[in-house]
């Protein structure tokens, strides 16, 4: 995370918070779908839950969301930059 704030203060503060709003989006994005998975499938949903792979899922959830929150800040900070 530093590393990534050092770069990003280079020039502007844009990349990283673009980078940052998308994970964010990402992330409320997935768990919004999630949700409506699991209300439309209760059965399902207590089973992963009872299985504990739903805690998981929200592991990568939030992976996803880093991924493409680091993605957006390499193309924002290229963008930027040039």
């Amino acid at each position: 995370m530093m590393l990534t704030l050092m770069a990003a203060s280079s020039s502007s503060s844009a990349p990283i918070l673009l980078a940052v709003g998308a994970a964010i989006l990402v992330i409320i994005w997935l768990f919004i779908k999630t949700g409506m998975a699991l209300l439309h499938h209760p059965i399902i949903g207590i089973i992963l839950i009872l299985l504990g792979v739903l805690g998981l899922w929200n592991y990568l959830i939030i992976g996803i969301g880093v991924i493409v929150g680091g993605i957006v800040f390499l193309i924002a900070a290229q963008f930027f930059n040039n």
